[in-house]
Parts: C-alpha cells; structure tokens; sequence
C-alpha cells in the first residue's frame, strides 16, 4: 500500500481556527484604540492648567492693588493733620499727590483715576473722560450755528444745529443726540466745561486732537482747527487743586471719605483673594485624586468666582488662545 504525504496548510502551521483568528483580530483593533487614545491631549486638564494659571494671575493682581491703595491710604493719613492745622489757607503740595496719582492709577496701573481697583470693576464698561477748556460751547448765542466734528482716529464725523439762544441743556441734549453713534457722552463737570465720555476700548478717538468748524459764533469758520481735549484730572489731583485754592473743608471731607472707600476696597480684595485662593487649593488637591465629574464641579466653582470679580473677559481670552492654538498644544502633549 503507497501511503501519500500530506502537506500540512498554513492554518495547521499557525495552530489557530477562524475562531482564534477573530480574538486576535478584535485584540488587536483594541491595542490600536488604546494607542490612539494615548496620543490623544487631555484637553479637559490643558484648560484646569489654562484656569490654575489665570487664577494665580489674578490673585497676583488682587495683591497689587491692595499694595497701591495702601500707598495712597497712608499718604492721604499723614495728609489729614496737616489740614485741620491750616485754618482755611491754601494748602502747596507741589504737585506729591499729582505724583502719587500717576503713579498707582491710570493707564496699565492697578487702580483706576478715582482709585477705585480695577479688580473689582465688574463687567461695567470703564469709561475715560476728557474736558474740553478751550471752547465754550454751553453759552447762549444770539444767532443759530452749525459745527462740524471730525474724529481722524475713526475718519468719522458729526454735525450739530445749535438754535439761537440755546439753553445750556439744549446745547447738552443736541451734543448727546449727535454723538450716540460714536459711543461719546456729554456732560457739564465742576468747572463750567463740557466733559466728553466714551470706553476705554475707544478712548484713542479723543486721544487725538478732535476737528472743529463753525460759522463764526462759537467756533471758526472756513477750515477745521484741531483741538486736543484734556483727560479729566482723577480724585488725588482734584484734592490737590482744591487745597490750592483753599477750600480746606470740601476737600477735608473727601479726603475723608477717600479713606473710607479705600478700606472698604482692600476689605473686598482681601475676602476676594481667599475665596479665590481657597478654590485654587481645592482644584489643585483634588484634581489627581477624583473623579472628572468632581473635577469638574470644582472647576465650575472657580469660574464662578472668577466670574464675579468682573474677570470673564480675560479667562475667556486666554480659553480661546488655547483653542485657536490647539495643534501646537497636541504636538506639545503628544
């Protein structure tokens, strides 16, 4: 009898069934989903980062305001002796509370003009306010005239109709009326001069000198004549203007009160600090050692007092340069 060989196939070779062959395909296909998800960024905890960093930033912010209100609170302290000692004389500070001011509030400074801290303004947009001291424009005529206002910032401009014999509140009405669509205010300050108002965001519109053209009653004729307005002095300067003048007993009363509004803003700070602080701690401690859901809530918490603080522009600012920058965050996490 002729016995013939058999060749043995590859499934014989391989020692596996069809079965086999779909456990180890399935296994597999799992492998490569576990790769991909570790490629994958965590992007829940590259925004807890984003938040973490945000929230050291302001609190940083809460601690310089505190430092300049503590500057101005002592300067205005030692300033308070010396004005019950004056019997009503005008009061030559040469220009220290001037200096002070220019140096704790303004521009890029932590405080705002009134010394108020930027911190605590809220979502209320921030205004800046100019005076315009070198044309009146609030006195009656006897005669209608119509001026031009041109912004070059913006390249726009306004015209006003101001009637004969117009009232100051009708000089004040039509200015308003004119200038809504430029986001600008109008208003009669302290001194008899007429004090424009507009955002922060816009202010470079009267940064620049401002062009004016009358008919030859409250304003020139013929070409415009620029006019540059003045930034309204803040509250240690008027203070300062005030002792010049001798009215030791207004400005004694809101030196007074100065002091007053500046506890209770370093108060605020204080409280806003911890809470904030406190959160922070919270969301660090807990974020290694809980589930995302907690995580989530704590982070929810945080941005609620962030929130509430007037800071949502700013943490959202930040989230949407992390998402416009989201490739170069994956290759960085990759």
């Amino acid at each position: 009898m002729q016995i013939q060989s058999t060749r043995l196939g590859k499934v014989g070779e391989a020692g596996q069934t069809p079965a086999s062959q779909g456990v180890s395909s399935g296994k597999a296909s799992k492998s490569a989903r576990n790769q991909s998800r570790e490629r994958q960024p965590d992007l829940n905890r590259f925004e807890r980062w984003v938040l973490i960093g945000t929230t050291q930033q302001r609190i940083s912010s809460a601690q310089s305001s505190e430092q300049a209100l503590g500057v101005a609170w002592n300067e205005l302290k030692r300033l308070e002796p010396q004005l019950g000692r004056q019997q009503n004389k005008a009061l030559e500070l040469n220009g220290r509370l001037q200096q002070l001011e220019e140096k704790i509030s303004g521009d890029n400074r932590p405080l705002t003009r009134e010394l108020q801290p930027r911190l605590l303004q809220g979502s209320a947009p921030q205004l800046a306010h100019y005076r315009l001291d070198k044309i009146d424009l609030l006195t009656p005529r006897s005669e209608s005239e119509r001026i031009l206002l041109s912004f070059p910032v913006s390249g726009s401009s306004v015209e006003v109709q101001f009637p004969a014999n117009a009232s100051e509140e009708e000089v004040l009405r039509r200015l308003n009326t004119a200038l809504l669509g430029e986001k600008i205010q109008v208003k009669r300050d302290g001194k008899g001069s007429l004090e424009f108002s507009l955002p922060e965001e816009l202010r470079r519109k009267l940064d620049e000198p401002v062009l004016l053209r009358g008919e030859g009653i409250r304003m020139p004729a013929g070409n415009p004549i620029p006019v540059r307005l003045s930034q309204r002095e803040g509250v240690l300067s008027r203070i300062e203007d005030g002792l010049a003048r001798g009215e030791l007993r207004q400005e004694q009363k809101r030196v007074h009160q100065l002091l007053n509004e500046i506890e209770q803003s370093v108060r605020k700070l204080k409280q806003y600090r911890q809470n904030v602080l406190s959160q922070l701690e919270k969301v660090r401690a807990r974020t290694q050692v809980t589930t995302s859901q907690d995580v989530e809530q704590l982070q929810s918490r945080l941005s609620e007092t962030l929130n509430s603080g007037g800071f949502a522009g700013a943490m959202s600012g930040l989230l949407a340069q992390a998402n416009v920058s989201r490739q170069t965050v994956v290759a960085l996490l990759t």
